[in-house]
């Protein structure tokens, strides 16, 4: 299932640091051998439509020079906890997972939340429900002890389903979405459960923490976007730098006709990006890095550009998920394929 494709439960996503804070991610299930390519956001419920499925052209494998563990979930009929260890390959399965989305390295223990749902040190994470009436039962769990305290919160400001997009030192944020990500971006108080709207127009992807979301959005001026055909619509062709705290948006990158996506953030907190001109397998679709306005750098080239996702950045690289395996940017710009066994990235390699 293509990275374009993401299941609304569990949005993307997120770079985190080595410390294993939480930013964002977009994930979607990986099969080994196809790709399906799909949604053109990070939110999406069971679609109806797929696009043609076919081979994807992959790297060799790499040994790695260092040692380490990576913490990795897998979904098939039932999410699979396991530890990757480098450089030997080995891949070990957890039965204390529990179905986990990310390993808290502050508790050493697999949560079954994303880590865009856990605070930045660790010690609580959260999640968010239906009430009665269409309200939401914003859930606050503390780590250590297991207490739940959940906050009901008002339902008429969202027009989809909604989900935690970061738990960052401001609080709570939530997006919403029903088969694309729908506008809008709400911050709630995870004291006191009080919520606001940051944003009625904004289209939030992912953040980096300190105020700082990076958002999609189809740039009107393209002529020829990619148009997916399907209740996905079209793709995004632009992704802009927003800081909450000023106000200031800055157009990161636009490409008419491409459909763009944040795959995570680099070292240095530079987006990194897959872009695509078709919505079927593509083989030009690119890799890219970019490092200030409309400047990218071109990382990798090929189909496998457009189905790798969930970077988490350490001291060694960003990790990504893939259909074939695990891969690895480095600092030096290069993407390698570390491990044949593929998966989600749970936190960094320690």
């Amino acid at each position: 299932m293509s990275r374009w494709l993401a299941l609304l439960a569990v949005l993307v996503a997120a770079c985190s640091q080595s410390s294993g804070a939480p930013v964002a991610h977009q994930v979607a299930s990986p099969s080994a051998g196809q790709i399906t390519t799909q949604s053109p956001s990070s939110l999406t419920t069971s679609p109806t439509q797929t696009a043609p499925a076919t081979a994807i052209p992959d790297l060799s494998l790499t040994t790695v020079g260092f040692s380490c563990r990576l913490p990795i979930y897998k979904q098939d009929a039932k999410t699979v906890d396991s530890f990757i260890s480098f450089p030997s390959g080995d891949v070990i399965v957890d039965p204390s997972g529990d179905n986990g989305k990310y390993y808290d390295r502050a508790f050493s223990r697999w949560l079954t939340v994303p880590r865009t749902a856990v605070s930045p040190d660790g010690a609580h994470y959260a999640d968010v429900g239906v009430g009665q009436a269409g309200g939401l039962l914003v859930h606050v769990v503390d780590v250590a002890t297991g207490r739940d305290h959940v906050f009901q919160e008002s339902g008429v400001q969202f027009n989809g389903q909604p989900i935690v997009l970061d738990y960052s030192n401001d609080g709570i944020y939530l997006v919403s979405g029903f088969e694309h990500l729908l506008a809008g971006l709400w911050l709630v108080n995870p004291a006191d459960g009080s919520m606001r709207q940051v944003s009625k127009d904004l289209y939030p992807v992912l953040s980096a923490g300190n105020g700082i979301i990076w958002t999609q959005t189809v740039n009107p001026a393209d002529s020829n976007p990619v148009v997916t055909g399907t209740s996905i619509g079209t793709l995004p062709n632009e992704i802009d730098r927003v800081d909450l705290r000023s106000g200031r948006q800055t157009e990161w990158l636009y490409e008419p006709g491409k459909g763009l996506r944040v795959v995570g953030l680099g070292g240095r907190g530079l987006p990194l990006m897959a872009e695509t001109g078709a919505w079927t397998a593509d083989p030009n679709a690119r890799l890219l890095l970019v490092a200030a306005p409309d400047a990218p750098t071109q990382i990798y080239k090929g189909v496998l550009a457009q189905e790798v996702g969930g970077g988490v950045t350490d001291a060694h690289g960003t990790w990504l998920s893939g259909q074939g395996g695990i891969y690895l940017y480095t600092g030096a710009g290069v993407l390698l394929k570390v491990s044949n066994h593929p998966g989600y990235p749970a936190n960094g390699c320690f």
